[in-house]
């Protein structure tokens, strides 16, 4: 922690550096506050550049541990940490839940008989939080009006960027007329709710993703793309976090993000012209559409999206026919052994006839939290589980499919893509050190393969070890 600090002091816009801290204070845990760890936080989030999802885990922790007994109100307003968490992190914390929604009526109750500053701006924070999380926590009619609303509920006046978002979603070009009933019903959840809602975009090292690429997967078929800028897609680009994470930090790169929702869309333009990230373009269309676009890419990201289409297949063959030879296409889908709770959910979910409505949403959380669903509260650990957005899109999903490793070897069949490997490692900030295991493992067991590429090798790992993939992200290369 030391050392990073240093280098921050020395060039403050180092990437690496904040990258690493990040990593650390995610995962920093102390039986007491920690005055190191408490500046390190606060410095954090006085930098537009690091990662405040990230370091809102080890911020949580910080808070929970340092929480007065008597739960005094003036004590925790003058909180700086906590201001800070409330406006900029989105709470997984459930102990910590609790305590904040014991907070918020505390302070709902100071605001009607007249509060001081401090806990006016308290409030405030409160309120942002409520926005982050899309007023998932339980609400309370008995809070009519004016600023102690804003905690429970959406403000009867949009926000500024709302109003932005929806003079956006006009603008943005369309691929074709959307007639996939299935696409349409996805289409339809995303208008709904965005997902994910995320605040800022953090500081990535400038990476050339194709040598990258080649480096971890020197098997690979190496073609010279010339110097021209990358041409990237994103199809399923959401509300454009990982759309902009790429243009901001590819090298020489120009992205083409392409969704069903146009509000998902406007979320990401809104985004990208705050972040200044103008190497971007944002087109509204179903991924069977692509080849209607009339235009090749380099290269391709699609993760978290195909398992939500009616056929995946068809979804892959169209991405691939768009792709030139030699292109590099990375994928995500969910596993069906890491899926088990979820399926569980979506069974009782569908028994009790909870609607995808805040108020179901609401619901389900509370008879997940209480013990009342005593099974899925294992879901509480999952990070989807902590707003509207990421909980419809966890439990309450129109369409998912979900796959093994057999069933990717039939999915890639015939797409004109060749499976080049497994990425177990999902970035520098990741709470599990288990990803270097599976490829570990696999050299091991298969001597003969250096590429470890081999899908039916992972096939009989798979039977053989349940519970060893996560899910599924991997890197194809177009034929």
């Amino acid at each position: 922690m030391v050392a990073y600090r240093q280098a921050l002091v020395l060039s403050p816009h180092d990437a690496q550096a904040r990258m690493g801290l990040d990593a650390i204070l995610e995962r920093a845990r102390t039986p007491r506050p920690n005055e190191q760890l408490r500046t390190l936080l606060l410095e954090a989030y006085a930098d537009d550049g690091a990662n405040w999802d990230a370091v809102g885990w080890g911020a949580a922790s910080q808070i929970v541990v340092g929480w007065p007994a008597d739960d005094s109100l003036q004590t925790l307003a003058n909180d700086r940490l906590l201001l800070e968490f409330l406006r900029k992190s989105l709470n997984r914390d459930a102990g910590l839940e609790r305590k904040l929604l014991g907070l918020r009526a505390a302070v709902a109750q100071a605001l009607a008989s007249g509060a001081s500053p401090e806990v006016s701006a308290l409030a405030a924070a409160l309120a942002e939080q409520a926005w982050l999380n899309e007023y998932i926590w339980p609400d309370d009619a008995t809070v009519a009006g004016g600023p102690a609303a804003a905690m429970y509920r959406s403000p009867s006046e949009p926000r500024p960027e709302v109003v932005e978002e929806r003079r956006l979603a006009a603008e943005i070009p369309s691929i074709a007329p959307i007639t996939d009933t299935v696409s349409q019903s996805v289409a339809a959840m995303y208008e709904a709710n965005p997902y994910p809602r995320w605040t800022h975009l953090p500081r990535r090292p400038a990476v050339d993703v194709r040598a990258a690429l080649m480096r971890d997967f020197p098997h690979a078929t190496a073609v010279d793309f010339g110097n021209r800028p990358l041409a990237v897609l994103m199809p399923g680009a959401g509300t454009g976090q990982h759309p902009l994470t790429v243009a901001s930090s590819y090298e020489n790169a120009t992205v083409t993000g392409v969704d069903l929702s146009r509000a998902s869309l406007a979320y990401g333009k809104r985004m990208a012209a705050r972040h200044g990230v103008g190497n971007i373009e944002f087109l509204q269309g179903d991924i069977l559409d692509l080849p209607k676009l009339g235009r090749t890419f380099d290269h391709a990201e699609c993760v978290g999206v195909l398992h939500h289409m009616a056929d995946p297949r068809a979804g892959l063959r169209a991405i691939s026919s768009v792709l030139r030879p030699g292109a590099f296409l990375r994928l995500g889908l969910y596993g069906e052994g890491a899926r088990t709770l979820v399926v569980k959910a979506r069974r009782d979910i569908e028994a009790a006839g909870l609607p995808a409505t805040l108020d179901g949403l609401r619901e389900f959380r509370r008879k997940v939290m209480t013990g009342e669903w005593r099974r899925l509260r294992p879901l509480t650990a999952w990070e989807d589980f902590w707003s509207a957005s990421l909980l419809r899109d966890l439990c309450f999903h129109v369409q998912e499919h979900r796959f093994t490793v057999s069933r990717l070897r039939a999915f890639l069949d015939g797409s004109g893509l060749h499976f080049l490997g497994f990425e177990f490692n999902v970035g520098a900030s990741q709470r599990s050190d288990a990803g270097a295991g599976p490829l570990a493992l696999y050299a091991a067991r298969f001597r003969n393969d250096r590429t470890l590429s081999d899908l039916a090798n992972w096939e009989q790992l798979e039977r053989e070890k349940s519970g060893l993939f996560p899910g599924y992200a991997f890197v194809c290369q177009k034929e």
